[in-house]
C-alpha cells in the first residue's frame, strides 16, 4: 500500500509537471538567423483540431511544420543532405523551437523538421475505445508528413542519414517513432523522455492527471493508450519495443534532479521540475540496459539540471556532437520488429493485417526466412512483384522480390 501510495503521489507530481511545462514561442532576435527557414500547414483528416489530442499551440486550427534548411541550400540543386527530426514537448507546440534552433544547430549540416503535435497528442494514434484514430499523430507524421518532407526537399536516402529527437513528451514520442520506423531512422535523441515505459503506474496517473490539472479535457491515459496492461499500451510503449531498436543508435539523456548552478532560480518550480526531472531520470537506465540487450548502441547521459530548457538547451548541442548520422546498417541480415499497429513498415516491407491485432505481433527475419507469432491474417508488400500473404504464426521463405526491399525515404 506505501508503495501504491508513492506511486499516486509521484504520478500527481509528474502530471502537474508536464503541465506547467509550457515553453510557448521565444522572442524573435535575429531575423537574419531565420533567412533559411521554410514553414507550411499541412491539414488532413488524421488530426482534428478540435480534438483533445488534436488542439494546438495558440488555438491554431492547422498544424505547421518549421523547416530550417543548411546555408547554401538553394545554391546546390543536385546536393542531398540529411534530416533530423525534432518533436516539442508538452504544452508546446513548433514554435516551441523558433529561433532558438539557430543558436543551438548554428551550421547544421542538415536539414531540421520541426512539426506540431498537439498540446498533449502524445505523438500517437489515440486508442479512443477501440477506434485507433482521432487524432492520429503517428500516421499522420510518419506518413503523410514524412512523404511530403521527402518530396519537398532533397533528403539523402540511407537510414544513416535520418535521425529524430524530442524533449519531454517528444523525447518519448521520437523512441517511439524509432521504434515504429526503424528501417527509416538510423539515429535517436531522447531528452528528458517522459516516458520510456509509457506502462508504467507513474505514466498513467501522470497522464490522467493533465485534465484534472486543467491540461484538457479528454486527455486521460485510456484515451490515448487503452488500458495500462492492454496490448495498444504494450504496442507504443518504447520499453516494450526495444527490440525494434536492435539496430539503431540511441543518445538518452536526462538531468538528476539537482538545479544546475549555473540556471537561473526559479524558486516556484524548483521542487516540481526536480521531482520530475528524477523520476524520468529514473526510467532512464532501465531502458538503457534493455535497449543495449535488444542490440541497440546506447549513449546514456546524466547531467546536473531538472525539467526546464537549460538542460535540453545544452543537451541538443552535445547529441549533435555525439553524431546524429553516424555508420548503421541499412538493411540488416536479422532483424526483430513487434507491433501492436493495423499497418506499416518494417525494414521497408509494408504489413497490413485484416484486422487489428488483438495482441503485440512479433516478426523476426534472419535471412531469408521471416517468421511472425501472434494471430491474424497479413499481407506483406515491398518492391514491384513482391507479396506474401499468411495468417500467424507462420515461417516463410520470403519471396525474391521481397528480398530486395529497402526502407523507404
Amino acid at each position: 500500500m506505501r508503495l501504491l501510495t508513492r506511486r499516486v503521489a509521484l504520478a500527481l507530481i509528474l502530471g502537474l509537471g508536464l503541465l506547467t511545462l509550457a515553453p510557448g514561442a521565444r522572442a524573435v532576435t535575429d531575423d537574419a538567423a531565420l533567412a533559411n527557414l521554410e514553414t507550411f500547414e499541412l491539414a488532413s483528416p488524421l488530426v482534428d483540431t478540435s480534438t483533445p489530442g488534436g488542439i494546438l499551440e495558440d488555438r491554431r486550427a492547422v498544424p505547421k511544420v518549421h523547416v530550417l534548411l543548411p546555408e547554401g541550400y538553394a545554391d546546390h540543386p543536385d546536393r542531398r543532405y540529411p534530416v533530423l527530426w525534432l518533436l516539442h514537448g508538452a504544452n508546446g507546440g513548433t514554435d516551441t523551437w523558433i529561433p532558438g534552433i539557430t543558436k543551438l544547430a548554428p551550421d547544421f549540416p542538415g536539414i531540421i523538421v520541426m512539426p506540431d503535435g498537439g498540446q498533449f497528442g502524445m505523438y500517437m494514434d489515440w486508442w479512443n475505445g477501440g477506434a485507433r484514430g482521432g487524432p492520429a499523430w503517428a500516421t499522420y507524421h510518419l506518413e503523410l508528413l514524412r512523404q511530403t518532407i521527402e518530396e519537398r526537399y532533397r533528403i539523402r536516402p540511407e537510414r544513416r542519414w535520418h535521425a529524430i529527437g524530442g524533449i519531454s513528451m517528444g523525447g518519448q514520442g521520437a523512441l517511439r517513432y524509432a521504434a515504429l520506423l526503424p528501417g527509416y531512422f538510423g539515429s535517436v535523441a531522447a531528452f528528458s523522455a517522459a516516458l520510456p515505459d509509457m506502462q508504467s503506474l507513474v505514466a498513467q496517473g501522470g497522464l490522467d492527471l493533465l485534465a484534472a490539472a486543467g491540461g484538457g479535457t479528454g486527455v486521460t491515459y485510456d484515451a490515448v493508450f487503452g488500458p495500462g496492461t492492454g496490448a495498444y499500451a504494450e504496442g507504443n510503449s518504447a520499453q516494450a519495443l526495444v527490440a525494434n531498436l536492435g539496430h539503431t543508435r540511441m543518445y538518452v539523456t536526462s538531468g538528476w534532479g539537482l538545479p544546475c548552478l549555473q540556471d537561473p532560480a526559479r524558486l516556484q518550480n524548483v521542487p516540481l521540475d526536480a521531482v520530475t526531472e528524477t523520476f524520468l531520470h529514473l526510467q532512464q537506465a532501465p531502458f538503457s540496459v534493455a535497449a543495449r540487450t535488444a542490440g541497440a548502441d546506447v549513449t546514456a547521459v546524466t547531467t546536473c539540471g531538472v525539467h526546464t530548457f537549460e538542460v535540453w538547451d545544452r543537451a541538443i548541442p552535445a547529441a549533435i556532437e555525439w553524431g546524429l548520422f553516424e555508420d548503421v546498417p541499412d538493411q540488416p541480415d536479422r532483424w526483430v520488429y513487434r507491433t501492436v499497429a493495423t499497418a506499416g513498415e518494417m525494414w521497408g516491407l509494408r504489413f497490413r493485417f485484416a484486422v487489428p491485432p488483438t495482441s503485440v505481433v512479433r516478426f523476426e527475419k534472419v535471412g531469408t526466412l521471416l517468421a511472425a507469432a501472434g494471430s491474424g491474417d497479413v499481407v506483406i508488400s515491398g518492391p514491384a512483384g513482391c507479396e506474401l500473404r499468411a495468417t500467424l504464426p507462420f515461417q516463410r521463405e520470403l519471396p525474391a522480390a521481397c528480398r530486395l526491399a529497402a526502407p523507404s525515404g
